[in-house]
C-alpha cells in the first residue's frame, strides 16, 4: 500500500518528530482510526520516521531499472502478440516487448491465457 506524501507528513506531525510526544504505536492507532480503509502497520510508521531522519523528506526516491508495472499500451502489445502467435513462449513475449518475464506472465494470467514457460 502506498501513502500520499501528505499522509506521511501527517504521520510525522502525529509523532512530534523532534520531541517524541507520541509513540509509534500511538501514531499507528490514531492513523488507522482516521483512515480505516488505508490501514498501516507500526513498522510503516517506523520506516517513515527513519526515512525522514536519514534523508530529510518523506517522498519516494525514484528507483533505477525497468518498471515492473505494465501500462495499458504494454498490455495491449502482449495481447496482440499472443493473438498473432498463441504458442509463443512467455519468455519470448517478455523479451519482444522489453519487459520483465514476471510482468508478462502476470499479465497473461490476468487475461486467463494458457501459456507455456519455455
Amino acid at each position: 500500500m502506498s501513502l500520499s506524501d501528505t499522509q506521511r507528513i501527517e504521520i510525522l506531525i502525529l509523532l512530534g518528530c523532534s520531541d517524541k510526544t507520541r509513540t509509534q504505536k500511538q501514531v499507528w492507532e490514531i492513523f488507522n482510526t482516521k483512515y480505516p480503509d488505508q490501514r498501516i502497520s507500526q513498522s510503516m510508521v517506523s520506516r517513515i520516521e527513519n526515512k525522514f531522519r536519514e534523508f530529510g523528506n518523506v517522498t519516494d526516491i525514484p528507483k533505477s531499472g525497468r518498471k515492473r508495472i505494465l501500462d495499458d499500451e504494454q498490455k495491449l502489445d502482449i495481447l496482440l502478440d499472443i493473438q498473432d502467435n498463441p504458442h509463443k513462449p512467455t519468455r519470448q513475449l517478455a523479451a519482444d516487448n522489453d519487459m520483465l518475464f514476471n510482468a508478462s506472465s502476470t499479465q497473461l494470467s490476468i487475461c486467463q491465457y494458457v501459456y507455456s514457460n519455455h
